[in-house]
């Protein structure tokens, strides 16, 4: 792996001068970055299961989940390695339009939740 020796410097000079405020400057490679997002549950996949694997192009996960038993288990499934499986084979044109989708996939399904909740609460 290539680090930029000026740049490493300017940071570890950055450290140096700066150390009362209590953060440390690093520098991570874009692939660690991608890593990190990739190995990150989705909200998305785990509260609005079939639109988050439609949206996300994992067509065949889409349809497993409306079979009643597998649905479950595609849930899951799709919590843990859905960004992974979506990134590898859904022909994305960009790493920002993939974040892009994932991030409006998760607030989808946050505000999917909230109106749940709101719905439950209302009916009581």
């Amino acid at each position: 792996m290539q680090t930029c020796q000026q740049c490493k410097q300017e940071v570890e000079l950055w450290n140096k001068q700066c150390s009362s405020c209590g953060f440390h400057l690093v520098l991570e490679p874009d692939e660690q970055l991608k890593s990190r997002y990739l190995r990150g549950p989705s909200l998305g996949a785990m509260f609005f299961t079939q639109g988050w694997a439609l949206g996300a192009r994992l067509y065949i996960w889409f349809l497993l989940s409306f079979v009643p038993i597998i649905g479950i288990v595609v849930l899951f499934i799709l919590l843990i390695f859905g960004r992974r499986w979506s990134w590898k084979h859904g022909a994305w044109a960009s790493w920002a339009e993939f974040q892009s989708r994932m991030r409006f996939l998760d607030w989808l399904a946050v505000l999917w939740l909230i109106i749940l909740v709101g719905i439950y609460f209302w009916t009581r």
